[in-house]
């Protein structure tokens, strides 16, 4: 019994999913981030973020083309992301 999960098709689906999730963090970092730290709400995405550029990372889900335009605040998310790695 094959799994759905277990498809190139669903392994792609993903893939596409979390490109797109990680372009609307783009959108939101770079036209409203600044109402969100007025609102004091700037930590809960950061937090969201580093989360999320954790399970991406663990499973190569966003290729380095996509990560690109946010290097400014992927790199220092996944440089802790590899130094926890090690620490395991």
């Amino acid at each position: 019994e094959k799994r759905v999960y277990s498809t190139p098709q669903f392994a792609a689906l993903c893939g596409q999913i979390f490109r797109r999730l990680f372009r609307v963090y783009g959108i939101i970092y770079s036209s409203f981030f600044g109402t969100l730290e007025a609102l004091d709400m700037a930590p809960h995405l950061n937090t969201c973020f580093k989360h999320f550029l954790f399970f991406c990372t663990e499973f190569a889900l966003l290729p380095e083309r996509e990560v690109e335009p946010l290097e400014v605040l992927v790199k220092p998310i996944r440089k802790q992301y590899f130094a926890a790695r090690q620490g395991k």
